[in-house]
């Protein structure tokens, strides 16, 4: 059973997604959020640096229903890490900014997220890291060319 477990590279990608995952999740809720959440004020935090920041573009960019951010955003803000403000031009419109408690939390978690990245790049060889990002580049290429999907990079 071994065999089949390293042998299938989908199955190899789902298992380190899923290590990553947990892990962020971890550092998430060690601070008393969701690792959704965590993704969130991470999105908030570098996307608002270049532009407003609004609920359609974090539905969009996490491929997430509205109902879901509306629920996810609702406990941000009454948690007081997110406040939605009205937009001049639209007031139906509410610019989604980090409060300066997001903001610390935001880069609490960041940190830690940093120290994991550091770890991964550390244990591997600069060739290998070179090699590592060319191949995920082109599997993740060939999956949409079998109909996946284009996920977004997250704050590039």
């Amino acid at each position: 059973m071994d065999d089949w477990k390293h042998d299938h590279l989908g199955n190899q990608i789902i298992i380190l997604s899923n290590q990553v995952k947990h892990y962020l999740h971890q550092a998430a809720e060690v601070e008393g959020i969701s690792g959704s959440q965590s993704r969130i004020l991470h999105y908030i935090s570098e996307f608002s640096k270049k532009t407003e920041v609004y609920q359609k573009d974090v539905e969009e960019f996490f491929y997430l229903r509205r109902s879901t951010v509306t629920q996810t955003l609702q406990a941000m803000e009454k948690n007081g890490l997110i406040r939605r403000s009205s937009v001049a031009r639209d007031a139906r419109l509410k610019k989604l900014e980090l409060t300066e408690a997001g903001q610390a939390l935001e880069a609490k978690i960041h940190t830690r997220v940093m120290q994991m990245e550091q770890r991964l790049s550390d244990c591997l060889s600069e060739e290998e890291i070179t090699q590592f990002l060319l191949i995920t580049d082109k599997l993740g290429a060939e999956l949409i060319s079998l109909g996946a999907p284009e996920i977004k990079q997250a704050c590039k």
